[in-house]
């Protein structure tokens, strides 16, 4: 319990419930059994006052010996539950003197048996018992909840590190390759070169206005793309071309994991040979709940080989997002396609 702040307002309110409705059902008992409304009346406060007085008195003992004695928690546990039982015997007594001061009458068993005082210590006993048990149960349930809460907490933050690593994979490999392609670009044509650029400059600029973000409109995701194709386009003229058909609905209500799209257009442009004659045709679209990048299959002739980062990493992402379904492959010979699902906000 040392370890854990004490849930302080929680505990009051549940000493007053508790309290308030044991003596009320005392005085349901009393009411059943009895016929003077003053007697009853002076039972229910006596039962209010010892109810008080023994879960309150228990409240600051755990927040005493329990909370505050960080070194030495078996005898701060040991101390307090003696402590605790000496105080319910005090407030038993409490009680019993309140009550002669309100009625002028001792208490039943005083002048009785020795087996009289027993069975009320193990009354008593017996009720500072459950008192704990319901106090104690709070404080786990609490603490289960800090638990969980914090177990959360870092799993977000470890789905948050992850997902910054692996855009952190993608996006210094894309830009590695179009400041290569601006240096010889600038070789051939100066003008081209600062198109390139500036449409470079606005990609960049997209892609890291939401560093930590982990979703993406479709609209932005597409905003990203163009971007990108406007730069290949430049390179390659024609012998690229592309087609995007989503919906105004979709583009601005619908998510993708953030920076997905591009990277898939990238693989297209690296893993197949494309000419004027014989073009490379990139088409993204939805179905049936997912964006589909599509491309028509050139492969080299010489195939450079694939590490696999731009799909892992899309998919890891997804897997992030708690969707191990999120991304599918399909391939018939003619056309690659890459299913990337919608995603709700």
């Amino acid at each position: 319990m040392s370890l854990y702040r004490l849930p302080l307002k929680g505990l009051i309110r549940l000493n007053i419930i508790i309290s308030i409705l044991i003596a009320t059902l005392i005085m349901i008992f009393l009411v059943a059994v009895k016929h003077d409304t003053t007697d009853i009346l002076y039972r229910f406060i006596q039962g209010i006052v010892f109810n008080f007085s023994v879960s309150f008195g228990n409240l600051l003992l755990i927040r005493t010996l329990l909370f505050r004695n960080k070194k030495q928690i078996k005898f701060g546990r040991a101390l307090f539950y003696m402590s605790s039982y000496l105080w319910t015997i005090i407030s038993w007594n409490l009680v019993i003197g309140l009550y002669f001061l309100l009625t002028g009458n001792g208490w039943e068993g005083a002048g009785g048996e020795l087996r009289a005082y027993v069975m009320a210590y193990l009354a008593i006993f017996l009720f500072n018992t459950i008192v704990l048990l319901i106090q104690n149960l709070f404080i786990f349930q609490y603490r289960s909840s800090l638990d969980a809460i914090e177990k959360l907490q870092l799993q977000a933050n470890v789905s948050e590190a992850t997902n910054l690593l692996l855009r952190q994979q993608i996006q210094p490999h894309f830009l590695f390759n179009a400041l290569a392609t601006v240096k010889s670009l600038y070789k051939e044509d100066t003008k081209v070169g600062e198109t390139y650029l500036v449409h470079l400059a606005t990609f960049l600029r997209s892609s890291i206005t939401n560093p930590k973000a982990q979703l993406a409109f479709v609209a932005d995701e597409i905003a990203f793309s163009l971007s990108y194709l406007h730069m290949q386009k430049i390179r390659f003229g024609t012998s690229l071309i592309y087609e995007i058909n989503i919906s105004d609905q979709i583009r601005k209500s619908l998510y993708l994991p953030y920076f997905s799209l591009q990277p898939l257009i990238e693989n297209a442009l690296k893993h197949n040979d494309f000419t004027e004659d014989s073009p490379i045709m990139i088409r993204i679209f939805t179905s049936d709940g997912f964006v589909i990048v599509s491309n028509n299959m050139q492969a080299h002739g010489q195939r450079e080989a694939s590490t696999g980062n731009g799909l892992f990493n899309i998919k890891e992402r997804y897997r992030l997002l708690g969707d191990e379904q999120g991304m599918k492959i399909t391939a018939d010979g003619k056309f690659f396609n890459v299913h990337l699902k919608l995603l709700q906000p």
